[in-house]
């Protein structure tokens, strides 16, 4: 599937965009790098169709939400992912409001990026929510539903959830919840990678290697590699404070808990389409 995706990599670090287009094209990837946000529509103006354009928010001249704006004005079907190391409330509720897929921070992970390209390029529509009123609580914001795992589940049954969704519905963990509800942490895509390597030590395992061979996990339950969850929400706090902590330890999505008992989870992405228009 990858090999049909066009990707731009739109970032005023030349050796940054660089690098990060010849890992894509190692894992077949079309990609093609620009360097300033005048370049990226430019490059589009000639011809270029990309599929996902991979966008720095923080550029002189034309910055990312600019050119994030004009990309969404020429080439709607093109869908765009911000990455930034300057992470602010502000900026996140205007990209997703302008129209970004999604928003992800410096440092990532290449290979959460190539699932992150892969799912903008996968989802048929994205579910944008128009703000009717402000919104202030997390228990006013719909939250994401989970497919419950046990703790005596098996590594390979968190593998089957993690491999088997795309676009809106992809997740990049598993929660592992306990008989009566109560959350005992979570599991990783990374984490099942790390599994898989150290029981395999002489590859060189990726995700991708990982959901077409299976065996290559270990015969453990989740129990004995779930680690806490570094972070949880209530129902009554707010959704300002809450997103603020989310970028400040760099995480996507947050358990929400009331009296002990997992309720679901809040996305980053959902309280930026919520979160109160003072924020813009």
């Amino acid at each position: 599937m990858s090999q049909s995706i066009r990707v731009m990599i739109v970032d005023d670090e030349e050796r940054f965009a660089l690098g990060l287009a010849k890992l894509l094209k190692a894992r077949g990837f079309e990609a093609q790098t620009a360097f300033d946000g005048f370049k990226a529509l430019e490059a589009m103006e000639q011809g270029g169709q990309f599929d996902v354009v991979v966008l720095d928010i923080k550029m002189p001249g034309l910055d990312g939400i600019a050119t994030l704006t004009e990309i969404k004005r020429r080439a709607p079907e093109s869908e765009v992912i911000m990455l930034t190391g300057h992470a602010t409330i502000e900026s996140g509720t205007r990209a997703m409001r302008l129209g970004a897929y999604d928003y992800l921070m410096k440092p990532c992970d290449i290979e959460d990026l190539v699932e992150k390209i892969k799912e903008a390029h996968e989802a048929e529509s994205i579910k944008r929510h128009p703000v009717l009123w402000p919104r202030h609580l997390v228990r006013e914001i719909p939250l994401s539903s989970f497919e419950k795992l046990g703790p005596e589940d098996s590594l390979g049954e968190a593998l089957a959830v993690l491999s088997r969704e795309s676009g809106e519905a992809a997740v990049d963990e598993v929660f592992v919840v306990d008989p009566q509800g109560r959350l005992c942490g979570l599991v990783t895509k990374r984490d099942l990678v790390y599994e898989a390597q150290q029981a395999r030590p002489e590859l060189h395992v990726f995700w991708s290697d990982l959901c077409e061979n299976p065996s290559w996990l270990p015969a453990k339950e989740l129990s004995q590699i779930v680690r806490p969850a570094p972070l949880s929400a209530g129902p009554e706090e707010n959704l300002t404070e809450v997103a603020q902590r989310m970028i400040a330890h760099n995480l996507r999505c947050l358990p929400v808990i009331s009296a002990g008992a997992f309720l679901g989870v809040a996305r980053i992405q959902d309280i930026f389409h919520y979160v109160d228009h003072e924020t813009e």
